[in-house]
């Protein structure tokens, strides 16, 4: 098994913007060895095209890793990593420490048996009338295959609420888009520095 990890240079778990390098760890016989590392050089200021080309750079340096832990990784670094297959794990301290609560976290999902129930329909839950709240992070912490999208586009498709409120531990690249962009009129509240919420009027702005 391999896991990526975001360094700072204290050697803690960084966030991606603030991160000097990435670390590859390989477990062999249960003990966690660094198999390779690339300096990051992010072109934050040189625009989406530069940005998505470097991605792919990191992407091809993961290899078969396909996990990877940082502090944060947001906006279009994450949707470029989750659409190449990537599960993310947002944790703080030291790599080490991450690596094995993300090893004991996945052998114990991997050895859970086969549920004889249907898992609980994804519906937002009515606060007062025509407003609406959900927790994508709630979710994904029960099922991290489900992405934001299958989530929350049945949601936007209709818009058939005053209000909908919805809860997660970052802003969803594709979701920030449409803000930016006026395809959606809403408020985002940073919570923490794994939570945001974000409330989404029941009307499309206009352009």
């Amino acid at each position: 098994m391999e896991i990526a990890v975001l360094i700072a240079e204290n050697g803690d778990i960084a966030p991606l913007q603030e991160a000097t390098y990435i670390q590859v760890y390989r477990n062999i016989c249960n003990i966690w060895e660094p198999d390779r590392s690339m300096p990051l050089t992010i072109p934050w200021t040189q625009g989406l095209p530069a940005m998505r080309k470097y991605m792919q750079i990191i992407v091809e340096f993961l290899g078969e890793c396909r996990t990877l832990t940082g502090l944060s990784v947001i906006g279009l670094p994450y949707f470029e990593l989750e659409k190449a297959g990537c599960t993310i794990w947002e944790l703080p301290g030291s790599p080490y420490d991450a690596l094995g609560r993300i090893l004991e976290a996945e052998t114990a999902a991997a050895e859970l048996p086969p549920l004889n129930i249907a898992m609980p329909s994804i519906l937002p839950q009515e606060i007062s009338p025509g407003c609406y709240s959900i927790s994508i992070k709630a979710i994904q912490n029960c099922n991290h295959k489900i992405t934001s999208k299958q989530i929350l586009l049945p949601l936007l498709k209709d818009m058939n609420f005053c209000s909908l409120e919805v809860t997660c531990s970052h802003l969803p690249p594709w979701l920030e888009q449409q803000i930016i962009t006026g395809q959606l009129n809403a408020r985002i509240i940073p919570v923490g520095p794994l939570e945001t919420k974000i409330v989404i009027n029941g009307e499309q702005a206009t352009p």
